[in-house]
């Protein structure tokens, strides 16, 4: 066959890139079951049109080493992309009689924005300058018409009519037309039809573009592996929980029945959105992979359509955890846990992916990695979130895998409140549009949900009703640090845990407390290298320790058992997780919470440093007696949030959800005003805080020495693949600190404190030295 000789790559014929594009991205949309021919066809045209700008001759000579076309203008090939997915989609609608300016900016926009973020698609819809259409005529001019007449017949694609045009056919002034009716439709009409659907559309066929453009270029192996199905049989839980240690206990029995009455329970593949609420310690996690499972297998069996898993928590410390509990049950199993059946996924992330015995070179398994190209995937809020909102090109790719998804969103309660609405929103919508399944766990379940949206698995009331663990006293009595250690009294026979809301309030409590207990104390912040916390906390489980002092890292998901637990002040739900670090196995005689009320020298409550008053004062409210015991969290944790939903705080999300409906995906920020999809923050960032490295050990300087050599790599893009193979190591040894009053050196574009600096800047027990009055340090 004569090939075109145009090059999309420096190794890839554009015939061959362009088509792979279209067949990866329709075989997707197909698997999705979208019942949508024309938002098909507009997907064609869109990967079809995207790396059009590529045939000029400019770009062909650019590929192939021409540096002197590096930075000129007639080299970028997006947006003649751009122009012609909206010449193609113009014509298409007109042949079909469908008047749809939605469609017609879809087209210009997503080829046109492929290699970058979404914008504003009103400032989108007049950014066609004459400057630019002059670069875009020359682009034009300069495409040898016989070449690529070769590309477009070298294409062996469905539907391939219509996409038939000629360069001839493009008339600017017409474009400009065009671009009006698409700038009248964004600005008069699509701001009163207040719907998500053209929100989900829009990142649905950029997700599709996206994840085909990536996955051609950068897989070498089969492609096929992207398509690959997978089924698990919800049986292999049940044989992993009959292999654990059984005991009688109370909790034990709970447990069991807990699960046994969620694996009898029976599957409506119609029912979507599930709450699984149930006390800490009864195994949840267990229980949703059971039921993610069971919904995976009815709905293969009642539709042959085959589900992913996507196993999100709000805590990177607890990721690893609960990873090995899934791969521990894979393996239980002879199922041999490589990356086609689960993988991890967050910022730290090595690329290495192994399906069989096969490990793929780093550009294959970066590409596999960040697309989800597997049956369970474990990440983070921060990737699922925002993989669903956001105007990102590598946040957006992985968002048609929702698609067909069953999503354990775990320790819910852990997202603002503020954006509770937007998200009940747009959950609400893709389980009406697509297979998506959602199960909330979490022993404090906020009511995000109206009752008859979702159902709850199991009645909870009853687990609650049983457990009484512990006995919560409420010390209502303000005191500084020094006056509630003075009050203390430590029994030699039991083990205590202190959470404190700022670092600086935990270190004045362990140094108090160090005195009397130096060898048998832990301390615990985020002003500790990942690495050392990591091994504290594992002396804490195999009860190595009496006694923790501990920032709230250590609130939720971190299965650590104390006597007593002594929690400074904090909304309700967090309480409640802090809670359930007393007594958690109930195998001891009743545990003892203390809720304290510690305030500063100057006598500010150190809650009120980092908490939102509105929830403080409402936990207040709520807390009126002095005391009460575990048995009586349900009816408070309900009240709590019944309360919480009548607190009118919805207008985050309603401006939130205005730029959804409008499509403003960036524009240009305001202080504390949501004016884009861009501004949806699920953590606020410390603008205060650096990352630091902090040369600990040995293995930390050979790390170090490492990264000095990646730093001399001239490549940009070498030295982030070497980065990435060490990255995951590097992190454990980084705290993100507070450096104004106590700045290290910077070297390799780094905050570095080299080991010879150690006692200048890192203490061995509590970490990074801050200076001055850091009160919002975690």
């Amino acid at each position: 066959m004569k090939t075109s000789n145009l090059l999309s790559h420096p190794d890839r014929l554009l015939e061959e890139h362009v088509q792979s594009v279209i067949e990866i991205a329709l075989t997707f949309f197909e698997k999705e079951n979208i019942n949508d021919p024309t938002l098909k066809d507009i997907l064609t045209i869109i990967t079809f049109s995207h790396d059009i700008g590529k045939s000029t001759q400019f770009f062909q000579k650019y590929i192939r080493g021409d540096k002197s076309l590096e930075y000129k203008e007639e080299t970028k090939h997006s947006l003649l992309g751009g122009v012609v997915g909206l010449i193609l989609a113009d014509r298409y609608l007109k042949q079909k009689n469908i008047d749809n300016p939605f469609l017609l900016s879809l087209a210009f926009i997503l080829p046109k924005r492929h290699h970058s973020n979404l914008k504003d698609f009103y400032e989108e819809s007049i950014s066609l300058t004459d400057e630019k259409i002059q670069i875009l005529k020359n682009q034009i001019n300069s495409i040898d018409r016989e070449k690529f007449q070769i590309f477009f017949d070298n294409l062996n694609i469905p539907n391939k009519d219509i996409l038939q045009f000629s360069f001839e056919e493009i008339d600017f002034e017409y474009v400009k037309q065009l671009l009006k009716k698409v700038k009248k439709f964004f600005r008069k009409e699509l701001k009163n039809k207040k719907s998500l659907d053209y929100y989900i559309n829009t990142v649905l066929l950029f997700s599709l573009l996206l994840d085909g453009d990536k996955s051609d270029v950068g897989i070498k192996t089969d492609k096929n592996l992207i398509f690959k199905d997978i089924e698990l049989e919800s049986e292999i839980v049940d044989r992993f929980i009959e292999n654990l240690p059984k005991d009688n206990s109370l909790i034990n029995q709970l447990r069991k029945k807990a699960y046994t009455e969620v694996s009898n329970k029976g599957i409506d593949v119609n029912q979507r959105i599930y709450t699984l609420t149930l006390p800490t310690g009864l195994g949840k996690t267990l229980i949703s992979f059971k039921l993610a499972l069971k919904i995976a297998q009815k709905v293969k069996k009642e539709t042959g359509q085959s589900l992913k898993i996507i196993y999100s928590l709000p805590f990177l410390s607890i990721i690893e955890q609960n990873f090995n509990v899934f791969e521990n049950v894979l393996k239980h199993n002879g199922i041999n846990p490589d990356n086609s059946i689960i993988l991890k996924h967050h910022h730290l992330t090595g690329f290495k992916y192994k399906e069989k015995e096969n490990e793929f070179d780093y550009d294959t398994s970066r590409i596999l990695i960040e697309g989800w190209n597997s049956k369970i995937i474990t990440t983070t809020f921060m990737q699922f979130f925002y993989s669903l909102i956001s105007n990102k090109n590598r946040m957006l790719r992985k968002f048609h895998k929702f698609t067909n998804s069953v999503v354990i969103l775990d320790e819910i309660q852990s997202i603002p409140h503020k954006y509770w609405l937007v998200l009940k929103e747009i959950l609400t919508k893709m389980a009406e549009r697509f297979n998506f399944y959602l199960i909330f766990s979490t022993a404090t379940q906020p009511l995000i949900f109206e009752k008859e949206k979702a159902e709850e698995i199991i009645d909870f009331k009853p687990y609650f009703k049983k457990l009484n663990r512990y006995d919560i006293h409420v010390v209502k009595t303000p005191k500084t640090i020094e006056e509630f250690y003075s009050n203390l009294n430590l029994a030699g026979n039991k083990r205590y845990l202190f959470i404190l809301n700022t670092v600086n309030a935990a270190k004045q409590l362990y140094n108090l407390l160090k005195n009397n207990f130096s060898e048998d104390i832990v301390f615990l912040s985020t002003h500790l290298v990942p690495k050392e916390r990591l091994n504290r906390i594992k002396l804490l489980k195999s009860q190595q320790r009496k006694i923790a002092v501990s920032t709230q890292l250590v609130e939720a998901g971190v299965d650590i058992d104390f006597d007593v637990v002594y929690r400074d002040f904090a909304p309700f739900d967090s309480l409640n997780q802090s809670a359930g670090r007393c007594n958690r196995e109930g195998k001891k005689e009743k545990g003892q919470f203390f809720v304290l009320n510690l305030k500063d020298e100057n006598g500010r409550f150190y809650h009120s440093y980092i908490y939102d008053t509105v929830l403080t004062h409402l936990t207040q409210e709520i807390l009126e007696k002095d005391k009460y015991e575990e048995k009586d969290v349900y009816d408070l944790v309900n009240f709590y949030y019944e309360k919480l939903r009548q607190i009118k705080s919805d207008k985050t999300s309603q401006d939130l959800l205005e730029m959804l409906y409008n499509l403003k995906f960036d524009r240009e920020r305001e202080k504390g005003k949501i004016n884009s999809i861009n501004d949806f923050v699920l953590i606020e960032e410390d603008v205060y805080k650096e990352d630091v490295f902090i040369e600990l050990n040995e293995e930390a300087k050979e790390i170090w020495q490492e990264f000095s050599k990646i730093w001399q790599i001239p490549d940009i893009f070498e030295r982030k693949k070497v980065f990435d193979s060490i990255k995951a190591d590097f992190y454990q040894y980084i705290v993100s600190v507070p450096v104004k009053e106590n700045t290290p050196k910077i070297e390799n574009n780094f905050y570095y404190v080299p080991n010879s600096l150690l006692d200048e800047y890192y203490d061995l027990e509590t970490g990074f030295k801050t200076k001055g009055n850091f009160y919002l340090q975690i």
